[in-house]
Formats: structure tokens, sequence, C-alpha cells
């Protein structure tokens, strides 16, 4: 296994951190659904199990970077490009400090993911 640099450590810690978020979502929109009243169970119960599912892959991609992992590359883009989508649709729904914290955490964990030493390291695997 390749060295680490701390780009990509910093890269495996925001991929990571963005899916506890996700899976954290997930299960509070399955509790949610279980305890409150959701407008319609089947949808609420559907996207609280994509989002688990979908937070469990994003941690499983973070610790892929965080072993020095070729292929954890290309998912983690994919989470920082969704998660600027998101904060548009912060900022659209007028949730301007979410959507800034958003930008800023896409924009750091795109720009460990894509600097020369994680790129090195992830070329040497």
């Amino acid at each position: 296994m390749s060295t680490r640099p701390a780009t990509l450590s910093a890269a495996a810690v925001v991929e990571a951190l963005e899916g506890v978020a996700v899976l954290a979502v997930g299960l509070y929109v399955g509790i949610e659904a279980v305890i409150g009243r959701p407008h319609d169970l089947a949808s609420a119960v559907a996207l609280a199990f994509m989002a688990v599912l979908g937070g469990a892959g994003i941690i499983a991609v973070g610790w892929g970077l965080w072993q020095v992992r070729r292929w954890g590359r290309a998912p983690a883009l994919l989470t920082q490009i969704f998660t600027l989508i998101i904060a548009v649709s912060m900022f659209q729904s007028h949730r301007q400090v979410l959507g800034v914290v958003l930008v800023v955490v896409a924009v750091v964990g795109a720009a460990a993911l894509l600097s020369p030493p994680t790129t090195r390291a992830l070329i040497d695997e």
C-alpha cells in the first residue's frame, strides 16, 4: 500500500463525513416515518432506505480512499458534484448558510481529490 498524503486523508475524511450525514438523514427520515405521520408512508420508507444505503456506500468510498484505493476517486468526485447540486437547492430554498457550508465541503473535497499528491498516491497504488 502506498503512503497516504495529507490531501488524500482529507478527501477520505470529507467523504466519510458526508456519508455519515446522509446515513443520519436516512435514519431520521426512517424513524419519523415509523413514529410520525408521513403524508405517504411508502415514499418516506423508500427514501429512508435509499438514504441509508447511499450513506453506507459513501462511507465505503471514504474507507477505500483511506486505504489508498484508486477506485474510490471517481465515486468520491461524484459525491462532491451531488453536494454542489444540493447546495444550489439550499440557496434556492433560502437556506444560504447550509448552502455555503455544502459548497465549502464540496470544494475542499474535490480539491483534495484532484490535488497532485493525491493523484500520485492513487497512481502508484
